[in-house]
C-alpha cells in the first residue's frame, strides 16, 4: 500500500509553477524591447527553471524515502506475524542442541532415550527413557530432571 505524501505533492506544484512563471517572465521581459533584456531574459529563464528542478528533486527524494518507509514499515507487519508462526511451530519441535544434550546426558548413565516430547514451557521436554517418562528441562549450564 503505497501512501502518497502531501510535502512531496506540494513541491511537485511549486517547482511546475516557479517553471512556468519564469517562462512567461522570460517572454515579458524579451518582448519589453529595452536594451539589454535578452541577458536579463535568459538570467530568469534558467534561474526558475534550475530552482524548478531542484524543487523536483527534493518532491521525488521526499517520495523515495515514504516509499522506503512503506516498504519497511509492511516487512515489520510481516515479522510480527512470522515470529507468531514460527513460534507455535518451534513449540511443536525439539530444539537439536537440546536434543543432543538430552541423549548425551542419558547415555552416560547408560539409559536409552526412546523420545523427546516438546511443552508448551521453553527448554521442557518430556522425555522417554526406558518405558519411564521425565520432565527434563534442557538450556541451561546443566540439564536438570524435574521429576
Amino acid at each position: 500500500m503505497e501512501r502518497s505524501n502531501r510535502i512531496a505533492k506540494l513541491l511537485t506544484y511549486c517547482a511546475f509553477g516557479i517553471m512556468v512563471l519564469g517562462t512567461f517572465s522570460f517572454f515579458v521581459i524579451i518582448l519589453g524591447q529595452s536594451f539589454g533584456a535578452g541577458v536579463q531574459g535568459l538570467t530568469v529563464l534558467i534561474s526558475s527553471l534550475v530552482t524548478g528542478i531542484l524543487f523536483l528533486g527534493f518532491a521525488e527524494v521526499i517520495h523515495l524515502l515514504q516509499g522506503i518507509y512503506d516498504q519497511s514499515h509492511e516487512h515489520e507487519a510481516a515479522e510480527v506475524n512470522f515470529t507468531y508462526e514460527q513460534a507455535v511451530e518451534e513449540t511443536s519441535k525439539v530444539d537439536p542442541e537440546d536434543e543432543q544434550e538430552i541423549r548425551f546426558f542419558f547415555k552416560e548413565r547408560n539409559q536409552k532415550v526412546e523420545e523427546i516430547h516438546p511443552t508448551d514451557e521453553p527448554f521442557i521436554y518430556i522425555v522417554e527413557v526406558e518405558g519411564e517418562r521425565r520432565k527434563v528441562e534442557a538450556g541451561g549450564f546443566t540439564l536438570k530432571i524435574l521429576e
